[in-house]
């Protein structure tokens, strides 16, 4: 692991992916304290998401069973007059 401050990162820049290309990881330290504030790593050496549900009924089932269900614009907008 290589940590640099904001100004070295900067002035190194093209170095400094060539390092995180080969595999290295890069932390990026900020201020008179050094916080570090960035990390660079190589994008395939980040874990995978997971996927997540869509919403909280999600374990119910599908919302529409009826496979022959379509929205339409009259569908869409029947209870428009109502809102206006």
């Amino acid at each position: 692991m290589i940590e640099m401050t904001v100004g070295d990162f900067k002035a190194n820049f093209s170095s400094v992916l060539d390092k995180v290309m080969q595999g290295e990881e890069v932390h990026i330290l900020y201020g008179r304290a050094k916080k570090p504030v960035a990390q660079l790593t190589q994008i395939n050496t980040m874990p995978k998401r997971k996927k997540r549900p869509l919403g909280s009924y999600n374990h119910l089932g599908p919302l529409w069973e009826d496979e022959s269900f379509e929205i339409t614009p009259e569908w869409l907008f029947d209870d428009m007059d109502d809102l206006m």
